[in-house]
């Protein structure tokens, strides 16, 4: 029965991220879908979806439409876009002879402000036409959110985790973090994590079996471009990790992994932008502040900080999942520095974006996929209290329950608020 306890409680959490979605819920994962139909056509411009981004977030050259996102959270969400789009008619043609739709594929708040603007467009098809669409892309980010927990818990097993422990992780993460609300729509964020988890692990797996540590160094190195090309800014902490854990001769290795994912990205720059190093940013249809990377991380640092990890905004780690304070502490007890190092780092550049609540959504979901690395100190907080007994063992058995709930009321609450309607 103990073989069967994790995927269990795994399937249990991606029951609950599937019964919290409610279909697509901001321009931000809107273009992220408008892109993935567009390759699934085998195109790069997304005017024919052009209203899923409620015209916020996109970029336009040429007279054409493009989506401002990053290519690699879209691009792994292709194949489920093919598929949801040989659905879409199926599942029209019912909701035309039922008068009711079968998938929910917008959250209202959405859906308002879509139907407004493609009205006065006169462009957009009605959202119930993209019900299969919505569907397969909903079960694609539960997948991908799920593939991180599976990475969390391989890596806490080959680091001999005692399985308590682990699923007190995974809970944590899936649960009780932004990880669990994210993993219920197309943003980058839950996609550029999973790909940084699945990095750490295949770099663990080259430590442990030299036999095949040049292929896991290489699958490093794709893994963690491709992270890259799902969120730019993750070209810190992905680069910081790899030379930290990394001997310095075998950098070429995973190198030459990322070279996979760059030229791709590369080619999608200069089809669309004109230049492999020209993104979709430099071309915003909305925020002039995005189009130059000096003017996005022009923010004042101690106010992005703030915002960030505490009470700013009430958007910070401190006011939405103060569980990942338990995470951060585990790190430092295992003296886990090399994760903390490269997570540090980003937070900094992150500390310095224009707008580090992240937009609309008002929380600190730029951070998110570093919090699959912190989950690891979940585990570790966990063994250590396990070790002691009496008194001590049920007040911190305490403390770290009502810190998980607290820290799962405040996440979900928060999300459904600002992103639901």
């Amino acid at each position: 029965m103990r073989g069967w306890t994790m995927p269990a409680v795994i399937v249990a959490v991606v029951l609950v991220w599937l019964a919290a979605g409610t279909g697509l819920v901001s321009s931000n994962d809107g273009s992220h879908v408008a892109l993935a139909r567009a390759f699934a056509r085998g195109e790069i411009a997304i005017d024919d979806d052009v209203a899923l981004t409620l015209w916020v977030d996109r970029a336009v050259r040429d007279g054409r439409s493009y989506s401002d996102r990053p290519p690699g959270t879209a691009a792994a969400a292709t194949p489920a876009a093919w598929l949801g789009d040989r659905l879409d008619p199926l599942l029209w043609r019912d909701a035309t002879r039922r008068k009711a739709t079968l998938v929910t594929p917008a959250a209202r708040r959405y859906m308002q402000t879509y139907v407004a603007r493609s009205d006065r467009h006169g462009v957009g098809p009605p959202l119930a036409k993209l019900q299969g669409t919505v569907l397969l892309v909903a079960l694609h980010c539960a997948l991908v959110g799920a593939l991180g927990l599976v990475c969390l818990d391989r890596l806490l097993r080959l680091h001999g985790f005692a399985l308590a422990a682990r699923v007190f992780a995974i809970l944590g993460l899936g649960l009780a973090t932004l990880w669990g609300p994210y993993s219920t729509v197309l943003f980058s964020h839950v996609t550029s994590g999973t790909l940084w988890i699945a990095m750490a692990l295949a770099l663990a797996q080259a430590d442990r079996t030299p036999a095949r540590a040049r292929m896991w160094l290489v699958g490093a190195g794709v893994l963690g471009g491709w992270a890259v090309a799902s969120d730019y800014s993750m070209i810190v902490p992905i680069a910081l990790h790899v030379a930290l854990a990394v001997p310095w001769r075998a950098w070429p290795l995973v190198g030459a992994g990322t070279l996979v994912p760059a030229i791709a990205t590369a080619a999608y720059h200069t089809a669309a932008f004109g230049s492999w190093h020209a993104i979709g940013y430099d071309h915003h249809a909305s925020f002039e502040f995005a189009r130059g990377r000096a003017s996005t991380f022009s923010g004042n640092p101690l106010e992005g900080a703030w915002v960030l990890l505490g009470f700013g905004r009430g958007a910070g780690v401190l006011a939405q999942a103060p569980l990942v304070v338990l995470g951060v502490v585990g790190l430092a007890l295992d003296k886990r520095w090399r994760e903390g190092v490269a997570i540090a780092a980003w937070v900094v550049l992150l500390a310095f974006h224009r707008t580090p609540w992240g937009g609309a959504s008002e929380d600190h979901r730029y951070i998110v996929p570093a919090v699959p690395l912190v989950a690891l100190g979940f585990a570790s907080v966990w063994q250590r209290w396990a070790a002691h007994e009496g008194g001590t063992r049920r007040v911190v058995a305490l403390g770290m329950l009502v810190l998980t709930t607290c820290s799962a009321v405040l996440a979900w609450a928060g999300f459904l608020a600002t992103r639901t309607g």
